[in-house]
Formats: C-alpha cells, structure tokens, sequence
C-alpha cells in the first residue's frame, strides 16, 4: 500500500492554495511564493552563484585588457559582486522565513535593501548592454592595437547578457502562458475533491 502524500510536498501546497484561493490572481500570487520558498528554489540560487563568480574571475584576469572598451571588465566585476551579494540576501531570507515559519517579522528594511541592489542591477545591466552591444563587430583580437578586446572577456560578457535576454523573454513566454491556461481552466475545484490528499 502506498504512503499518503506528505502534506508538506510541493504539489500538496499548491493544491491547498488552489482550493483557498480567492481566484486566478490570488492562486497565482500564492503558487509564486509557494515556489520561491522551496527548496528547489534555493538549490537553483546556489547554482546560479556560479555566474556571478565566474563574472569576477574573469573581469578581473582581463581587467586591463580591453582598451576598446575599459568597463566591460569593470561591468563583470561589479555585476558578480552585486549578484553574490543579492543572493546570499535572497538565501538569507529563505532561511530565515523556513525558521521563523510562524512568526510574523517586519521585513520593510530587507525589502528596501534588496530593491536598491536589484535596480542598481538593472540599471547596471542596461550600462553592460551598451558597453559590450557597442563594442560587438568592432574590437580587434591583436594585442598591439587600440581597438584590443581580449576574447574570452568580450565573449563571456556578450553572451552573460545576451543569455540574460534569452532567459528573461522565456520567463515572459511562460508566465504569458500560465496565464492563458488559468484563464482557460478558471473552474475551482470543491473542497472535497483534494480531501483524500488531506488538504
């Protein structure tokens, strides 16, 4: 015979939010949190760490050589240290929240914090766009020259932001879809059909 479902799962979670939700924005909102407070959440935070360090390393084995474009090491830099540190506040938080899970803290002076470091990110992001977007097709790989860029910096940013792009327009795409399919499934289910997982 087969164990019941642990009502700490993941799916077991989202079914109880489904069943007490107000609707299709409210089962969106809580879903959303449900999932970002995983585990699955910080596992992929934890690996994600590794760009931003890569970022670091290598901004700072080519800081000096791209004289045709001095901040696209500086960028990667700034961009690693930023991330690093926006993560481990995001991990912080979640470990917090798992300890805390039936307190109630005041979280304004964290939420300030991490919405100053995510629009520097943006903004920062946005500079990065056009130092390296500016620099594409037009550096050289001769060391001698002015218009010097060394490759695997220029590359490595190029496609960190270029990445980025793609990974953002598929999280659109997927929340876009999302959103058709609650729109199309908009039938709340009764209580009683997830009785039987204990929800």
């Amino acid at each position: 015979m087969d164990a019941p479902p642990s009502y700490n799962s993941l799916y077991c979670k989202i079914i109880k939010a489904k069943v007490t939700s107000d609707g299709n924005v409210d089962f969106a909102r809580k879903s959303i949190g449900i999932v970002c407070n995983s585990v699955i959440a910080t596992v992929f935070l934890v690996v994600f760490l590794a760009v931003p360090i890569a970022a670091i390393v290598i901004g700072g084995l080519y800081l000096h050589d791209c004289p045709k474009q001095k901040y696209i090491p500086i960028y990667l830099i700034v961009f690693g240290a930023f991330a690093i540190v926006k993560a481990l506040l995001s991990l912080g938080d979640k470990c917090r929240a798992s300890n805390n899970a039936g307190e109630q803290e005041e979280s304004k002076p964290k939420g300030a914090c991490d919405a100053i470091i995510g629009l520097f990110l943006c903004i920062w992001f946005i500079l990065g766009n056009y130092w390296v977007y500016t620099t594409y097709k037009h550096f050289s790989t001769d060391e001698s020259s002015d218009e010097y860029c060394q490759p695997t910096l220029f590359y490595f940013s190029f496609w960190l932001i270029t990445g980025t792009h793609i990974v953002t327009g598929l999280i659109i795409l997927l929340c876009c879809g999302c959103c058709i399919s609650m729109v199309c499934c908009s039938n709340k289910p009764s209580y009683d059909s997830f009785s039987e997982y204990g929800v």
